[in-house]
């Protein structure tokens, strides 16, 4: 091989690669959540988690409602108002859930519940914990807004929902 054809070589290969590092840089910089999942907080409370889930969950299935919203065991929506009344062990999952959530340097403020799904949402409306009774892919929430949002699944049935800062107010 010449010389010649071993520079167009290197400077072949070294353009690729700058390619890929400039590929991967937006793909960070861009398209990546500034929320942390907080996944090493999450994933102990799996449980208890999944627990309150189903709390919220089984008193959303007695009301003929599209969605409900919960301030801690109150119920506040335009046609809803009630107390739930955990037992002690929910009661206990829902203090440990409420201890350990802290999303976008906020705790948590409602839980909303619409359909299958199950929305842990703090104020920002950037970040969320999402349980899925079906196991699909959530697409949307109250929390987030009419926001498109990054999912990833954090476990079985749960995934975290972040929007990017440089996607809120831009995508439809």
């Amino acid at each position: 091989m010449t010389k010649r054809k071993k520079v167009i070589i290197i400077a072949a290969v070294c353009a690729v690669s700058l390619l890929l590092v400039r590929a991967l840089a937006v793909r960070i910089l861009l398209f990546e959540p500034h929320v942390p999942s907080r996944w090493d907080d999450f994933l102990p409370l799996l449980s208890e988690y999944t627990q309150v889930a189903e709390f919220y969950s089984s008193d959303f299935e007695k009301y003929d409602a599209d969605s409900l919203t919960y301030y801690e065991t109150y119920c506040f929506t335009e046609n809803y108002k009630h107390y739930l009344s955990p037992d002690e062990q929910e009661l206990d999952a829902l203090m440990k859930v409420e201890d350990s959530y802290y999303l976008d340097k906020h705790p948590l403020e409602f839980v909303e519940v619409s359909g299958d799904f199950f929305y842990l949402c703090c104020g920002t409306g950037r970040a969320e914990y999402v349980y899925s009774r079906s196991g699909k892919k959530p697409k949307s929430s109250d929390c987030l807004g009419d926001q498109r949002a990054l999912v990833y699944k954090l476990a079985d049935n749960w995934y975290f929902a972040s929007v990017p800062d440089d996607w809120q107010g831009l995508c439809p």
